[in-house]
C-alpha cells in the first residue's frame, strides 16, 4: 500500500455513522422528480417530452444538444407536469422536467436486453453506453462517451476511482461492498472499449472490507483488473492525484489525465456501465449518503435521479436539530444549498447537514507566521501565501509567475492555516485576475 500524491491533509473521517449501513430505498417514493436539463458537465439537453405526456421509467426524455451532450432518462414512471425553472444543486435555477410519480415504476417497454461482454464489439459497447445516458459521476460529470472518445487511442491505463476521500461520505464504499459484480463488469467493459493494457480499481485503505470482497471476486474470475489500495488522504479522489498515486505520472498544469496516457472513471460510473450491459438499464439512480449531526438517522440511500433533497432528509428521519449548513457533497468541496427543493443529480454523492456544533468556529484572520504549512499541503505545488501577498500588492507579473490558475480549489491551505487566513478564497480570486490579465485586462484589487 503506497501513496505518492504530493501534499494533502488528513481531516477527521467522520464516516462512522454510515460506514456499515447498507444502501436502502427511500422510505416513500418521491411524489415527483425534477430532472434538470443541465445534469452533467457538457451542454444542456433538449426535451423530448411535453407537459401532460405519460412517461415510463428508463424512457429517454431529453436528447443531447451537440456531440458533447448526454441522453436524459425518466427515473420514475408517471406524467410530465411541466418543464420549468427550479433550484439547481450547483447553484441558481435551471429548467427541469418535472414528472408526477405514479408509484408503479413501470419500465419503458423499449428497454434493450442485456448483452454479454465477451460477444460485444467495441462499437456495440459504445452505442450501449451512449444510449444509457451514462456520465462520469465524480466531480467532473462529463458524458462517458465523451471521455472515451477523447481518450481512446491515447491512453494505456484505465483507473476506476473509488477513493472517497471527503469526510462523512460513504456512498461509493457501500456500492463497492454491495455491488461488486456489476462494478467489475463495467470496469472490464470500459477497458475493452478503450483498448487499454492496464486496468486499475483504486480504493482507499479505510475500505478494507469492500476491498477484500472484491479481491475474492477478481481471484475467482481470474480478471485482469488490478486492485490497488492507497493510503487515505485528502484530496486523493481528485483526478490528478489518483493518477499520480496509481501510476507515478504527474499531470501537467492545465492538463488532463489523457496527457499522461491515463483515463479516470468514478466507480459509480463503472457500476452504471455494468447495469447497462447486464440489464439494459439507463442511468436513473445513484447512491447518496445522507448524514451530519443535524440528521436524525444518517444512512446510505439508493435514490432516483431528480428526487428533491427534502425527500432524502425525510427518509433519514428528518432533522434532530436545525442545521447550521447544508451541503451537496462533502465538507471540503460541497456546494451550500439554499433550498431542499433542489434535485439529486448523477454526481450527488452526499447530502451533508451539519449541526452548528460541527462547523468550525469562525475566527478572525491574523498575521501570517510564515510556517509554510500551506505550501507543504498544496497538491498542486503552489505557494498560497505568496499568491495572496502578490494579489494584495497588485503585483501583476509576480502573480502571473505564481500560477494561481492551477489551483484545484481543494481547500487544503485554508484548512491547515494556523492564522485562519481564507487562503483558498483569495487564491481563487487571484486565479480569476490572472485569467483577466491573459485576456488583456488589468489587475485590480
Amino acid at each position: 500500500m503506497a501513496s505518492s500524491m504530493f501534499g494533502g491533509i488528513h481531516p477527521a473521517s467522520r464516516k462512522e455513522n454510515t460506514r456499515r449501513k447498507p444502501l436502502m430505498l427511500l422510505e416513500h417514493p418521491p411524489a415527483q422528480v425534477a430532472l434538470p436539463l443541465a445534469f452533467h458537465g457538457g451542454p444542456s439537453s433538449l426535451p423530448l417530452v411535453k407537459a401532460g405526456e405519460r412517461v415510463y421509467a428508463g424512457q429517454p426524455i431529453a436528447r443531447p444538444e451537440g456531440e458533447d451532450g448526454a441522453v436524459l432518462h425518466a427515473s420514475v414512471s408517471g406524467r410530465v407536469e411541466a418543464i420549468r425553472e427550479l433550484p439547481h444543486p450547483w447553484g441558481g435555477r435551471a429548467p427541469a422536467i418535472v414528472i408526477a410519480n405514479d408509484g408503479d415504476n413501470t419500465p419503458w417497454p423499449e428497454r434493450p436486453e442485456g448483452i454479454k461482454l465477451s460477444q460485444a464489439s467495441q462499437e456495440e459497447l459504445m452505442v450501449r453506453i451512449e444510449a444509457a445516458g451514462i456520465v462520469d459521476m465524480g466531480s467532473d460529470p462529463l458524458p462517458a462517451q465523451v471521455k472515451i472518445l477523447r481518450a481512446r487511442g491515447r491512453v494505456d491505463t484505465l483507473i476506476v476511482n473509488a477513493a472517497e476521500c471527503e469526510p462523512y461520505i460513504t456512498a461509493d464504499l457501500r456500492l463497492l461492498q454491495e455491488r461488486g459484480e456489476p462494478i467489475l463488469k463495467g470496469t472490464r467493459a470500459l477497458a475493452k472499449v478503450l483498448g487499454v493494457d492496464r486496468v486499475v480499481l483504486a480504493a482507499e485503505s479505510d475500505m478494507l472490507t469492500a476491498v477484500e470482497a472484491l479481491e475474492r471476486r477478481i481471484s475467482r474470475k481470474r480478471s485482469r483488473v488490478e486492485l490497488k489500495t492507497i493510503r487515505t488522504r485528502y484530496p486523493m479522489g481528485a483526478e490528478k492525484q489518483i493518477v499520480q498515486s496509481v501510476t507515478h505520472r504527474e499531470v501537467p498544469p492545465g492538463g488532463r489525465a489523457e496527457d499522461v496516457r491515463c483515463v479516470v472513471f468514478n466507480v459509480s460510473a463503472a457500476f452504471a456501465v455494468g447495469e447497462a450491459l447486464n440489464k439494459g438499464l439507463p442511468l436513473t439512480h445513484r447512491a447518496v449518503t445522507v448524514t451530519g449531526g443535524a440528521v436524525a438517522r444518517p444512512r446510505n440511500l439508493w435514490v432516483p435521479l431528480g428526487t428533491p433533497l427534502k425527500e432524502l432528509v425525510s427518509s433519514a428521519g428528518g432533522f434532530r436539530e436545525e442545521p447550521g449548513l447544508i451541503l451537496v457533497g462533502g465538507p471540503m468541496t460541497g456546494v451550500p444549498q439554499k433550498s431542499l427543493e433542489a434535485p439529486v443529480l448523477p454526481n450527488t454523492n452526499g447530502l451533508l447537514c451539519l449541526a452548528p456544533w460541527e462547523q468550525p468556529r469562525e475566527q478572525a484572520p491574523t498575521v501570517c507566521i510564515r510556517c509554510g504549512q500551506c505550501v507543504s499541503v498544496c497538491p498542486m505545488h503552489l505557494s498560497p501565501i505568496f499568491v495572496v501577498r502578490a494579489l494584495k500588492e497588485n503585483a501583476a507579473e509576480r502573480l502571473r509567475s505564481l500560477h494561481p490558475q492551477d489551483c484545484m480549489d481543494c481547500g487544503c491551505c485554508t484548512y491547515i492555516c494556523p492564522a485562519h487566513i481564507p487562503l483558498a478564497d483569495l487564491v481563487r480570486q487571484a486565479a480569476g485576475q490572472v485569467r483577466e490579465l491573459e485576456k488583456g485586462g488589468d489587475l485590480h484589487g
